[in-house]
């Protein structure tokens, strides 16, 4: 989502219509975010704010992800130490989770704007005791349009493997397909069905080549055409489009609309 239809709280001109499109076209879509920061029904507020209705089987993030992930092969664990914001805890919750600061079952690592020293020391703790450690993404910097930098997850994570020698032992959330195929068993569709359009050539792109869809990589956000063209031909977008106007060009072009 960011850095793709909005960027921070701007939403891109091109987004309202582009949906309009799709909806007309008959092509259905799902939000899906690395960004573990809101809750669904925070994302669902947040889209709503900006104009766009989405029913919350519409948004799918890294932490429903990593709590499916964690679910299958931790069934044991229950009881999760996870940095993340207060408000993103209710997935968690929801989940079927009793989020704790002591004796937890694993550790999670996502993106907390409301990080503390404090919080990011427990964390340090808790890994160098040997529990399983799972990371929900690993984004570097989230996007914004402020004049700021925002070190996401893997930024975070780098820090803990410097002060703790450990590497998460999973991190579900994209490049993983674990996302993109949650999203087409839910709605029956294959690979050849289904086109991810994002703007990070590391998680959008590589997970969309894994997992076989169409790749579309939009430069609205971090990525640029040159970065693209430079990687070996497995790992390039199979489409690379200005904006998302410039892609509802290529689709009425397509169908002849």
């Amino acid at each position: 989502m960011d850095g793709t239809i909005y960027l921070g709280r701007t939403l891109f001109k091109e987004t309202i219509p582009f949906l309009a499109q799709l909806r007309d076209l008959g092509i259905g879509y799902t939000f899906v975010t690395n960004n573990s920061s809101k809750s669904r029904a925070g994302y669902v507020q947040h889209l709503h704010e900006m104009g766009i209705a989405a029913p919350p089987d519409s948004v799918v993030t890294s932490a429903h992800a990593t709590i499916h992930h964690i679910q299958k092969t931790l069934p044991e664990a229950k009881r999760l130490f996870v940095l993340t914001t207060e408000q993103a805890l209710e997935d968690w919750r929801l989940g079927g989770f009793e989020i704790v600061d002591d004796a937890p079952d694993a550790v999670v690592v996502s993106f907390d704007y409301q990080l503390t020293y404090e919080r990011l020391c427990r964390t340090a703790y808790w890994l160098s005791k040997g529990v399983p450690y799972f990371a929900t993404h690993p984004d570097r910097i989230c996007p914004t349009d402020q004049p700021t930098v925002l070190p996401d997850c893997g930024a975070f994570c780098a820090l803990l493997e410097s002060a703790t020698g450990r590497k998460p032992d999973a991190v579900p959330g994209k490049p993983s397909p674990e996302m993109i195929q949650e999203v087409m068993d839910r709605h029956g569709l294959q690979p050849s069905e289904t086109a991810m359009i994002g703007d990070r050539l590391y998680t959008d792109v590589r997970m969309a080549r894994d997992a076989g869809t169409l790749a579309i990589l939009t430069l609205t956000g971090e990525a640029n055409a040159a970065e693209a063209m430079s990687l070996p031909e497995a790992h390039r977008p199979d489409l690379i489009v200005s904006d998302l106007d410039d892609l509802s060009r290529q689709f009425c072009a397509a169908r002849g609309v």
